[in-house]
């Protein structure tokens, strides 16, 4: 769970470097793209923790 929680944090400060490189150079089409594709990796990370910590918590309903 640790590595996860890591591994979050670690998106979230590349999402934010390359945020504040894109202010610095908006035309950017490769950060522009990279951009995208760590919210995409962030949201998949975010919507997999959700299902494994409710899949979990069933598990110790049932």
């Amino acid at each position: 769970m640790i590595t996860l929680i890591i591994l979050f944090l670690s998106i979230v400060a590349l999402l934010f470097l390359v945020q504040q490189l894109l202010k610095n150079s908006p035309q950017g089409k490769f950060l522009k793209s990279l951009r995208d594709l760590l919210l995409i990796v962030l949201a998949l990370g975010i919507t997999t923790g959700v299902f494994y910590v409710g899949f979990r918590l069933i598990r110790f309903l049932i």
